[in-house]
C-alpha cells in the first residue's frame, strides 16, 4: 500500500499537523507516514496528548499504528473499516480533550451507527479550543455541515491539574452537504459565557461586567451572559465573548491568570470583539476558520469561508489536506485578512 508522506515540520509543525493527518487518514482510507513529529518543540515527538488522539482515531478505525510512544518522532498510520461504539480514553496529564474530541468525532460521524465518546484530562487550557468554545462556538457550524455531535462537559480540568471530563455522542453524517461563510450579513446578537470555579472573589460575575460594561460604553451594544461556577477538580476561569451574525459567527476565548484581574480579562475580549465588528469583510475569526477546514473537506460538498486573519494554521491545514488529494486554498496577505476554498470532492 501506497502512503501519504508527511514531514512533521510542514508549516506550523506541532500537534495540528498530525490530528489533521490522522482524521483524513482514517475517513478517506489512506494511510499515511509522519516523520520529524513536532521537531522544533522545545519537546519533540509524541507527547500524551497527541498519543490520545493517536489512539482514540486507531480504535475508530481499527488502525495498524507504528511509533505510537511518547517523544516518538515518527508515525506510521494505516487505517481500517470505520466502527462505531463506546469510546474512553484518559490523557493523564492536563493536555486538551477538545482537540482529540475534533480529531476522533468527524471520523465516528460517518458511520451509520451513533457512538459515545469520554475524555478525561484539560477542557479549559491554553493555546488549545476550551470546551465552550467547542460546544457552543464550533458544534454549531459544523451541524450546518450535517455533522452533529452533542458534547457535555461532566467536570472542568484546568492547568496544571487537568482532570476534567468530557463526552460527545455523535450521529450518522448525511453527506454531501456545503457551507458559504463569506458574507455575515448583519449582526443578530453578542452572548457571552463567564464561568469560574473554587475561586474567591465573584470573579465570574466580575469578568462580566468588564466586558458588558466596555461594550455599552464603546459602541452602545447589548449582550447578554451566562455567568456559571464550574465543577472542577482544580481553581480556574474562563469567558468567551462571541459575536452572532446572519451568516458568520466569532468567538474570543480567555482563561484567567495567576495575578490578572478578572476585570482586565473582561476588558480584553470585549476589545478582540470590537476589532473584529471593524471588519465588515471576515465571516469567522481565525480559531474558527482553521477548524472548519476538515470539516469542510470531508463533507464532501466544498465550501468557502473568509476570516479576519489567514493564520500559519489555516494555511498548514490546508496543505495537509492537499497532501491527501483535496485541493484546498487559502486567499489574502499572512496574517491579514483572506480566506479559505475546498472543493466538492
Amino acid at each position: 500500500m501506497s502512503l501519504v508522506s508527511i514531514d512533521g515540520e510542514l508549516g506550523e509543525g506541532g500537534g495540528q499537523i498530525l490530528r489533521t493527518a490522522l482524521t483524513l487518514s482514517a475517513v478517506t482510507g489512506q494511510g499515511f507516514e509522519m516523520s520529524r513529529v513536532r521537531a522544533r518543540r522545545a519537546r519533540p515527538g509524541l507527547r500524551p496528548q497527541h498519543l490520545a488522539a493517536v489512539r482514540a482515531v486507531a480504535m475508530a478505525c481499527r488502525a495498524e499504528v507504528h511509533g505510537a510512544f511518547d517523544g516518538s518522532p515518527d508515525l506510521r498510520f494505516v487505517p481500517g473499516e470505520v466502527t462505531a461504539g463506546e469510546f474512553d480514553f484518559d490523557i493523564g496529564t492536563a493536555g486538551a480533550t477538545t482537540l482529540v474530541l475534533q480529531t476522533v468525532v468527524p471520523v465516528l460521524a460517518t458511520h451509520s451507527d451513533p457512538s459515545r465518546v469520554g475524555i478525561s484530562g484539560g477542557t479549559h487550557v491554553p493555546l488549545s479550543p476550551s470546551f465552550h468554545f467547542l460546544a457552543r462556538h464550533w458544534a454549531p457550524v459544523v451541524e450546518e455541515l450535517g455533522l452533529r455531535a452533542r458534547v457535555v462537559l461532566e467536570r472542568a480540568g484546568f492547568v496544571p491539574r487537568g482532570e476534567g471530563r468530557v463526552r460527545a455522542e455523535t450521529s450518522a453524517w448525511t453527506r454531501p452537504t456545503t457551507l458559504d461563510l463569506t458574507r455575515r450579513g448583519p449582526l443578530v446578537e453578542i452572548r457571552g459565557l463567564s464561568a469560574s470555579a473554587r475561586l474567591k472573589g465573584d470573579v465570574a460575575r466580575r469578568q462580566c461586567e468588564a466586558a458588558r460594561a466596555l461594550l455599552w460604553e464603546q459602541r452602545r451594544l447589548e449582550s447578554h451572559w451566562d455567568v456559571l461556577e464550574l465543577p472542577a477538580a482544580s481553581p480556574g476561569s474562563c469567558l468567551q465573548l462571541e459575536a452572532v451574525f446572519q451568516n458568520g459567527r466569532a468567538a474570543f476565548g480567555l482563561l484567567g491568570q495567576r495575578g490578572l484581574r478578572a476585570e482586565v480579562l473582561g476588558e480584553r475580549a470585549a476589545r478582540w470583539v470590537l476589532r473584529f465588528l471593524d471588519d465588515e469583510e471576515a465571516a469567522v475569526d481565525p480559531w474558527l476558520a482553521d477548524q472548519l477546514a476538515v470539516p469542510l473537506a470531508l463533507a464532501r460538498g466544498g465550501g468557502r469561508l473568509t476570516t479576519s486573519e489567514v493564520t500559519l494554521h489555516l494555511e498548514t491545514a490546508a496543505a495537509v489536506l492537499r497532501h491527501f488529494g483535496i485541493d484546498a486554498a487559502t486567499w489574502g496577505r499572512h496574517g491579514g485578512p483572506g480566506g479559505l476554498e475546498v472543493p466538492r470532492c
